[in-house]
């Protein structure tokens, strides 16, 4: 039951968290490198429209059951995509291109592992969700959103507490849908071993 009772805050919190890391305005330092696979960026190399984006709840599809819905947020290439290495390099046994996982598809897809794992209540699936939610924590933390949300008091426990749903608070974001545009355009080639 405890469980079941974590599983539900998590996805309630990492949904609302979500668009904003969907729609972040954050710009990274494209200058920097992949320190797993050097010499290669750390940032997919697109430029993303900003957009603002205003919370609302109520929305139909993407429940908990809706596995079309939720389909339908992932690019064909399951989020992989094959990146060029800058010609700085002057070694020509380098790999010229490298595969690599888009990270909002990475959270994406950990989204949809809380709620499969709360719609099933699947058993053996909590190493999966931990780290999932260890994941999403750092994305969270890393990308400290700001947007101010209204304060919604409300008597809790017989005392007023201070309160926030999000609904209606606008955000600035980066337009995730140009980033499945490319990504369904530039899938990952095949797996080398």
């Amino acid at each position: 039951m405890a469980y079941c009772i974590v599983l539900a805050f998590t996805l309630q919190i990492s949904t609302f968290y979500v668009f904003y890391i969907l729609y972040s305005s954050h710009v990274a330092n494209r200058h920097t490198y992949h320190t797993e696979t050097p010499g290669f960026p750390t940032q997919l190399p697109i430029d993303l429209p900003a957009i603002q984006m205003t919370l609302q709840t109520g929305e139909p599809g993407f429940s908990l059951y809706a596995d079309a819905d939720w389909a339908t947020l992932f690019p064909a290439s399951d989020g992989f995509t094959d990146v060029a290495r800058p010609s700085t390099s002057s070694n020509p046994n380098e790999a010229s291109t490298a595969t690599f996982l888009v990270s909002m598809v990475h959270q994406l897809h950990c989204l949809d592992v809380f709620r499969v794992g709360f719609a099933t209540n699947r058993t053996g699936y909590a190493h999966h969700v931990e780290h999932c939610l260890r994941y999403m924590l750092q994305i969270v933390l890393c990308h400290a959103d700001t947007t101010l949300e209204a304060d919604e008091p409300g008597m809790r426990g017989g005392r007023w507490t201070h309160a926030a749903g999000g609904v209606g608070s606008v955000h600035e974001c980066r337009d995730w849908r140009v980033l499945k545009e490319y990504l369904d355009a530039h899938p990952a080639g095949p797996v080398r071993v």
